[in-house]
């Protein structure tokens, strides 16, 4: 029996040597990062049968335990990895944020400068030191678009280089937890099951960082390790099969880098999509993605936009040279880049056809050998089409006729270098076009309106008038001189009027005389000669023959008038000649009441647009074109409305500018396009400020999440140490709890020890 109490002392012995052991390496461990405290479990060591009964044999240890939690870990697991991707995506678009929402550094002040320059322009547009100011705030502006564009392209670079430098250290963690599974694994078989638990503590700690940078899934394997996935489901280490990851340029963009791994000897594309889940590098993909992408987009939209509508109202005007004005702006082109699986002779050119249908997504162009597909990548909306329907345009961009072959692709980007390649394109004050091309008029007052075309004596006419209410409106009047004759009998000199009519002349003594109608007039130098509401003046000496032709126009009655006008592409590409005029005469008795075309030197086609958006196409030639108040009437690339009633007879005209450089109307246009809605529904500013809420409510939205989040793994992380994590002070109880076990059992050996003498010493 006293080897039994001896053999029960030792077991007791043990057992408190194994606690206190292991609570040393707790209190060792209390601040290494992932340790998970052990306790050690004791049993019962069984019992023996004496006949009286079972006697106890002491204790055994059953095992040393980690305290490990599955759930929490895995909900630490859940919340360090959306803590991780939302820090990872704030740090980023805080500094764009930062960016484009400054007062003096965004985009704001310098559009502002700008159209304050043309406004001066507009205001004084024969002064160079206003033109230049528009030339060098138009740099400015230039500049302020380039340098938010570069700090775009810095902040894609840097991604492209953290996405290397985190596929570096993935692949690290990936080959260091395939070392640990091998080790976990041997150590698991040479233990006889059991659990190696500081090496699962360091493989915990090891997924525990690969997921700070992509989310992992953790699958147990029957052997002691374990399969982990990265993202939605990418295998990176099967036991101790690594997937080495590889930064890998994108098949439809090498400037893009993606996340690849070798695949039969080749490299396949993980799409970013796997790692939007969470992870540091979810965190920069997806900010590449629904941030910068979109940023850099609608920046280029803003800047092609602008370029393009100040270049297209530039090139409607005309400069101080009277040419018409050139672009203002050099526009970028859309980027276009092939796949690099394409065919050899694979080739496709985009132009801007429209800027101001632009989006701000990019597209792709895909041929399967029989249809072409242009998919917007923002909506994943398809247009399909086949050769015929080339040159093909959708959302403001032309696409010619491509050369492809089945399986080929290209990448469009319209606007993503809009920012960055916007250049002034002239530097000559003389070339901004402020005047507008034409003149639109109504008459406005009552003109004599003479021809003397082949007279070759000295006759002057001078203080020619028209008394429209005597005038007939339509009439001409045209005057013969014949000179005196000595006769016999002798003839005075003498003025004809055709058509026949009554005419009066006053001589320079005040003596007046009638002459009926078709009775040659007595004239005499200085005599004053009037008839049908005309009067004039005629001196000096005409040559026999001279005619004296007046057509003369009376100012509109009506309330009629014409709107300044505008012009298209059409207009500036074959403009009216100088001293040219398109007329319209308003004819009451016309069925409908309309106007009389009269336009020189030839008619042209007319439609008119009328309120209610349909229009009417009035052929070349017509002589009446039915009016409606309101109406816009559109002849030669010219737009102009007229409202009002105009009385018979009312004439509107439309002719060229003369003096463009005492003309501001084209510059007040230039200058009207900062508060016209040119980006959809919105302004230059408008467009701007959108891209400054959308990026500032995202901003805010990502740091309120990255704040609950923290605060959410906070928590857990409390909750999982409270239960995992050493406690200092119950290690110190644990530590007294077992010497004093420990010195009880010894007692115990000592007692056996004792008992052993008495009987050895009874024995002898």
């Amino acid at each position: 029996m006293a080897t039994n109490i001896f053999s029960i002392g030792q077991s007791a012995l043990q057992a408190a040597m194994a606690a206190q052991a292991t609570t040393s390496h707790n209190i060792s461990n209390a601040t290494t990062p992932g340790y998970n405290r052990q306790v050690v479990v004791q049993s019962s060591a069984g019992g023996i049968n004496y006949g009286y009964g079972f006697v106890g044999q002491g204790t055994q240890v059953a095992e040393i335990k980690r305290v490990y939690n599955d759930f929490l870990t895995k909900q630490q697991l859940a919340s360090q990895t959306s803590a991780s991707s939302l820090d990872s995506y704030y740090s980023q678009i805080s500094q764009i944020n930062n960016l484009i929402a400054d007062s003096s550094a965004g985009l704001s002040p310098a559009l502002q400068d700008f159209f304050a320059g043309l406004q001066d322009f507009a205001s004084n547009p024969n002064t160079d030191a206003s033109r230049q100011a528009v030339l060098s705030k138009g740099s400015s502006l230039v500049a302020r678009f380039q340098s938010l564009n570069d700090q775009l392209a810095q902040s894609r670079t840097s991604v492209n280089n953290q996405i290397t430098s985190t596929v570096d250290t993935l692949n690290s963690y990936a080959n260091q937890l395939a070392e640990l599974n091998k080790a976990i694994v041997k150590a698991q078989g040479a233990g006889g099951g059991q659990a190696p638990n500081d090496l699962l503590d360091q493989r915990d700690a090891v997924i525990a960082n690969i997921n700070k940078y992509a989310k992992v899934s953790v699958v147990p394997q029957d052997t002691g390790a374990v399969a982990v996935f990265i993202g939605s489901g990418q295998p990176l280490v099967m036991g101790d099969q690594v997937t080495t990851l590889l930064a890998t340029p994108s098949a439809d963009d090498v400037s893009r880098l993606q996340i690849g791994y070798p695949v039969n000897g080749g490299k396949a594309i993980i799409p970013d999509s796997f790692f939007y889940d969470g992870g540091s590098l979810g965190g920069l993909l997806k900010y590449r993605t629904e941030t910068l992408d979109p940023a850099q987009n609608t920046l280029g939209r803003i800047a092609t936009v602008l370029g393009s509508t100040l270049n297209a109202q530039q090139k409607q005007g005309l400069d101080q040279n009277g040419v018409p004005g050139t672009n203002l702006f050099n526009v970028a082109a859309p980027q276009v880049i092939g796949k690099s699986t394409n065919s050899p002779t694979a080739a496709i050119t985009a132009t801007i056809s429209n800027a101001s249908a632009l989006t701000t997504s990019d597209y792709t162009l895909a041929y399967d050998g029989t249809n072409y597909t242009l998919t917007r990548l923002s909506d994943n909306t398809k247009t399909t089409m086949v050769a015929a329907d080339f040159p093909k345009t959708v959302d403001g961009v032309t696409y010619s006729a491509p050369t492809m072959a089945a399986g080929d692709s290209f990448k469009i980007q319209p606007t993503v270098n809009g920012a960055g390649g916007l250049t002034m394109a002239i530097s000559n004050t003389q070339l901004l076009a402020a005047a507008a091309p034409i003149v639109t008029s109504g008459n406005a007052a009552t003109t004599a309106g003479l021809t003397t075309t082949g007279n070759t004596g000295s006759g002057v006419v001078s203080n020619a008038a028209v008394d429209s209410s005597v005038f007939v409106q339509g009439t001409t009047q045209t005057y013969t001189y014949s000179a005196a004759a000595a006769g016999p009998p002798a003839v005075p000199a003498q003025l004809t009027i055709a058509p026949p009519a009554a005419v009066t002349v006053t001589d320079t003594s005040g003596n007046t005389t009638t002459y009926p109608s078709g009775t040659p007039a007595t004239h005499s130098p200085g005599a004053t000669v009037s008839s049908g509401g005309v009067s004039f003046v005629l001196s000096g000496t005409p040559a026999a023959g001279d005619k004296f032709k007046f057509t003369p126009v009376v100012g509109n009655k009506g309330t009629a008038s014409i709107s300044a006008g505008t012009v298209d592409s059409t207009y500036m590409a074959s403009p009216l000649p100088a001293g040219t005029k398109l007329g319209f005469t308003f004819n009451s008795s016309a069925t409908p009441p309309g106007f009389t075309p009269a336009p020189t030197p030839t008619a042209a086609a007319i439609t008119v647009t009328h309120k209610d958006g349909t229009t009417t196409n009035i052929a070349a030639g017509a002589t009446n074109v039915p009016y409606v108040a309101g109406d816009t009437y559109t002849t030669q690339g010219i737009t102009f409305t007229i409202t009002g009633q105009p009385a018979n007879g009312d004439q509107f005209a439309v002719s060229p500018t003369v003096a463009g450089t005492s003309d501001n109307r084209n510059a007040q246009l230039m200058a009207g396009l900062q508060t016209k809605n040119t980006i959809g529904n919105a302004t230059y500013q408008g467009s701007y400020s959108q891209l400054v809420a959308t990026i500032g409510n995202k901003t805010n939205e990502i740091n309120v999440n990255n704040t609950a989040e923290k605060a959410r793994l906070k928590a857990i992380t409390d909750e999982q140490q409270s239960e995992s994590g050493v406690n200092q002070d119950e290690e110190l109880a644990n530590m007294i709890k077992n010497q004093q076990q420990y010195q009880a059992a010894a007692k115990i050996i000592q007692a056996a020890s004792d008992m052993l003498n008495v009987l050895f010493t009874l024995g002898g």
